[in-house]
């Protein structure tokens, strides 16, 4: 509902704001004002403006990336289990050596390697966040490959592409459901503490940007307490909708069990 919330309101203003998110809308660090709801920056920036376009943004970027590390998820998790013998342990091994690196180290590292933009900012996030999905597909699938209607269905005659599509990857829906709204929530957060590091896209306004711009416009010793709270009270927001949704799926998945 917060996250519905936040999404409507962002819209509400974006189609409304008199400005858009690079217009100088006033005079640089103004406070909230009934002109300016959540103040203006260093360059005199409306943030309410700024702050509705890093939501779309910052969400985007989260969305994208989710679903891609699932889709690889899916794709290692279930090969690994199929196939078996050499091919899954060597795949496991890849995702025990990616998983035992900290995510920021190898993050900072692609992302100083490559050239600052959203594509290979979402390329960055789901290279670091592919190996958590694959595992946790790959546990259920194991689960899954030995169930009774699989072996009969094997025992029918029916094929290893059969089976995987008619019943393991339907019946991973709601752990890939949970993987992408995990992987959402890793990757918001992953983005916007790049963003803010100042290794996030130049030409995108993402809420962790909006933090980059405070920090080096010194905001908080200017006493700009406007342009740290409000996009991090919206990342805070996001993310602990997000778990909500979390939560609600694995209550959800474990009633059905």
């Amino acid at each position: 509902m917060a996250l519905l919330s936040i999404i409507l309101l962002s819209i509400t203003w974006r189609l409304s704001s008199p400005w858009s998110p690079r217009d100088i809308a006033g005079d640089p660090f103004k406070p909230p004002s009934y002109v300016h709801l959540l103040g203006t920056d260093d360059l005199g920036r409306d943030v309410m403006t700024m702050v509705s376009e890093g939501v779309f943004v910052t969400l985007f970027i989260g969305v994208v990336s989710s679903l891609i590390i699932s889709f690889i998820g899916l794709l290692i998790g279930v090969s690994s289990v199929t196939l078996r013998g050499l091919i899954d342990a060597a795949l496991m091994r890849l995702v025990d050596f990616l998983l035992s690196i900290p995510t920021l180290v190898i993050a900072l590292i692609l992302v100083a390697i490559l050239k600052p933009s959203i594509i290979n900012v979402i390329l960055v996030l789901a290279v670091v966040g592919w190996p958590a999905s694959a595992r946790l597909v790959r546990a259920y699938t194991l689960s899954l490959i030995e169930a009774p209607y699989v072996e009969v269905s094997r025992a029918l005659g029916a094929g290893l592409w059969h089976i995987v599509v008619r019943h393991i990857i339907p019946n991973l829906t709601p752990i890939l459901l949970a993987s992408v709204i995990v992987g959402c929530r890793a990757a918001i957060l992953l983005e916007s503490g790049l963003s803010f590091l100042g290794l996030g896209d130049p030409g995108l306004q993402s809420l962790g940007t909006i933090l980059f711009y405070a920090r080096r416009s010194a905001a908080l010793a200017s006493g700009a307490y406007w342009l740290i709270i409000f996009p991090g009270m919206l990342i805070m927001l996001i993310i602990l909708s997000l778990t909500l949704i979390m939560l609600a799926i694995d209550k959800s998945m474990k009633i059905k069990e």
